[in-house]
């Protein structure tokens, strides 16, 4: 006789070796069968548990499953396919939906978020400029810039004008490039902004 134990699932585990008992033999616990053959290995991703008090091989997909509507993971406890809902195919990332029975790009999603990532630094560098433009602004108001303080001021005022026009740009959002922060080398564009 083949003893196996029955988990919480349903899942056949084993064949186990009981304790016996001198006199009393092999007593079985709650959570456990006992049959008269031992059972194959099961087919990959199913598993052997008791139906109607015979083995039978059910679906086995416990483990983490993945929400069909939004990528979420969440752990999977039963045996039996999966609700329709439901899938064991991981969401590579948030850009992914699930159609045609798999995880899809969706374009439309990447480029809203790329677009989204690029204006939030562009505004924070616009921001940025507006504080070195004002006191240059403000000399120039009341005829006390210097000439140096003047050309500062165009500097930074152009460099205003190339970020705001950045959606412009034919490599918009994928490939921005940033205008040179006034008084940088034009070569590390990037670098001198801390871009990526």
């Amino acid at each position: 006789m083949f003893n196996y134990l029955i988990d919480d699932a349903g899942a056949l585990v084993g064949p186990v070796e009981f304790f016996v008992t001198p006199g009393i033999g092999v007593q079985l616990p709650a959570n456990a069968v006992q049959l008269a053959y031992e059972l194959p290995p099961a087919e990959q991703g199913r598993t052997w548990a008791m139906s109607d008090g015979v083995p039978r091989e059910l679906i086995d997909q416990r483990g983490n499953v993945f929400n069909k509507d939004n990528g979420a993971r969440q752990t999977w406890s039963r045996l039996g396919a999966l609700p329709e809902e439901l899938t064991a195919a991981p969401c590579p990332d948030e850009f992914h939906v699930w159609r045609d029975q798999a995880w899809v790009m969706d374009e439309s999603l990447r480029l809203a978020d790329t677009t989204l990532k690029v204006l939030t630094q562009r505004d924070a560098l616009l921001r940025e400029a507006v504080l070195r433009i004002a006191p240059l602004q403000y000399a120039e108001d009341i005829g006390d810039a210097s000439h140096e303080e003047q050309l500062r001021l165009l500097e930074w005022k152009l460099y205003g004008v190339e970020l705001n026009r950045i959606e412009k740009q034919p490599g918009f959002p994928d490939e921005p490039i940033w205008p040179s922060l006034p008084g940088a080398p034009r070569a590390g564009v990037n670098e001198a902004q801390g871009n990526e």
